[in-house]
């Protein structure tokens, strides 16, 4: 059996940190967690490979799991906006997925919140599945079913919403498959698809034709899709992890030899990062791998003392800590 390591995060660089975390909690009912920083400097550009770093970060998270919604608001270098005609069939990460078992209930929290879906609902009732944009114009799809077969928490203290799902359209699948299968060792699920012609009408692309395949982070399906029709727009020249919208995903754990692992299987198979692995000691271990593609993936090493620190862990309202 391949060691491989879950889908712990997904990252989101926004233009307004605060409005953007109010928005999820309060129409997810999403925490709060860890503390929102201000990190600057050499050390924290070098990671995902910026010229230079200054930026605010802050965590969410959905259910007692090992995930997380990671929030960036950079301000060295200068945030580029996405594309004002920003379509799904762009290359990168295009769309987060989110299980909704009471998705009427979603709906009309939308309607507190500022959200407006796309379109109406499409499929039978227990499977519907709409699409919405966050506030800065990320694209989310909100599913009553939900194909990551997530164990989600229940009761009173539920969220409304939990991530099951990320959508990256690339430039070539035999190469994405490469390194998320035999690099990353993700498992890939067959005779499954994600979404059908029907889903491309969600996000305004009806007619589009697609191929695609699902490899599962645990409870997070990452789907890789290459669009035949329409032909996908390249990422606009000089982008940087530092431009408004989906960031990365990041494959985690607490266990260091699954890490090390996993890490050396990338470099034996020549990803191998920017920069060697940077480590906090005692807290946690990052490198960013690039994919061959121009797509990031970030490996996270969380040590298990560590979690709350790293916002892994519900707690009180976050405050805001310096550090140089």
């Amino acid at each position: 059996m391949t060691i491989s390591m879950p889908v712990c995060q997904v990252a989101l660089s926004t233009t307004d940190i605060l409005r953007t975390a109010h928005w999820y909690r309060h129409t997810f009912d999403w925490q709060a967690s860890g503390t929102r920083r201000q990190n600057e400097g050499e050390i924290w550009a070098k990671v995902p490979g910026l010229p230079e770093a200054s930026f605010s970060v802050w965590w969410l998270v959905e259910q007692p799991r090992f995930f997380q919604f990671e929030l960036f608001e950079f301000h060295r270098p200068r945030m580029r906006l996405q594309r004002a005609d920003a379509a799904v069939s762009d290359i990168g990460y295009s769309v987060i997925g989110l299980h909704t078992p009471d998705l009427d209930r979603v709906l009309r929290r939308l309607m507190c919140t500022g959200g407006v879906p796309l379109s109406d609902p499409v499929g039978p009732l227990g499977a519907r599945r709409v699409c919405v944009r966050d506030p800065e114009g990320i694209m989310l799809e909100l599913m009553e079913d939900d194909p990551a077969a997530l164990a989600s928490r229940s009761g009173a203290d539920a969220p409304l919403a939990t991530v099951n799902s990320v959508r990256l359209s690339v430039f070539d699948l035999a190469r994405a498959h490469r390194f998320w299968v035999e690099v990353l060792g993700m498992t890939e699920v067959r005779g499954t698809r994600l979404h059908d012609a029907e889903h491309e009408r969600l996000w305004g692309l009806a007619g589009a034709r697609t191929n695609s395949f699902l490899v599962s982070g645990h409870n997070v399906l990452v789907e890789l899709v290459h669009y035949d029709r329409p032909v996908s727009r390249p990422r606009p020249a000089g982008y940087l992890l530092s431009d408004q919208g989906i960031l990365n995903v990041a494959l985690g754990t607490t266990d260091r030899t699954t890490f090390d692992t996993v890490f050396a299987r990338a470099e034996a198979a020549g990803f191998s990062g920017w920069h060697p692995p940077w480590t906090l000691p005692g807290v946690a271990t990052v490198v960013y791998l690039r994919d061959g593609q121009g797509f990031t993936v970030e490996l996270l090493c969380v040590e298990p003392d560590a979690l709350g620190r790293m916002g892994f862990i519900e707690g009180p309202p976050a405050t805001t800590r310096e550090i140089r």
